[in-house]
């Protein structure tokens, strides 16, 4: 479960109660990540870690050893249609390569012209889930 909320706290048991098994929040829509991080836990589901592509791959850093995925944003959320931002790329290289067991997910723009550029290898594929979502009505 992706959650773009401003305020992720307030979901965590409602999406437990619910069946969902993974939980991933925005870092920069908490103030504090380790108490939330904890709290997903205790409901029973993995831990995901997403930013923004304002936001550094540090930012993120200390909290990758308790986290079971990390998702960098290659578009700005909540907002559909828009470009893969390629230059995104180097913070999934980090984070393969500074924590070569953490899932990655890459998320926003991908498509048959940009997959590849999500699955260039660094000891495993840089990586390990894409997005693409495209809806089409009428």
């Amino acid at each position: 479960m992706h959650m773009m909320v401003a305020r992720p706290e307030q979901w965590v048991k409602p999406m437990a109660v619910a069946g969902a098994n993974q939980y991933t929040f925005h870092l920069e829509a908490t103030e504090n990540p380790g108490a939330l991080i904890k709290d997903i836990r205790e409901n029973g589901m993995k831990v995901g870690l997403a930013i923004k592509p304002g936001t550094t791959v540090e930012y993120l850093a200390p909290w990758a050893n308790q986290i079971d995925m990390a998702l960098v944003m290659t578009v700005e959320p909540g907002f559909g249609g828009q470009k893969f931002m390629e230059d995104m790329m180097p913070k999934v290289h980090w984070l393969r390569t500074q924590f070569p067991s953490l899932d990655i997910e890459v998320d926003g723009g991908v498509g048959p012209d940009t997959v590849h550029k999500c699955a260039e290898p660094v000891g495993r594929s840089l990586s390990d889930i894409l997005v693409r979502n495209f809806c089409k009505i009428g």
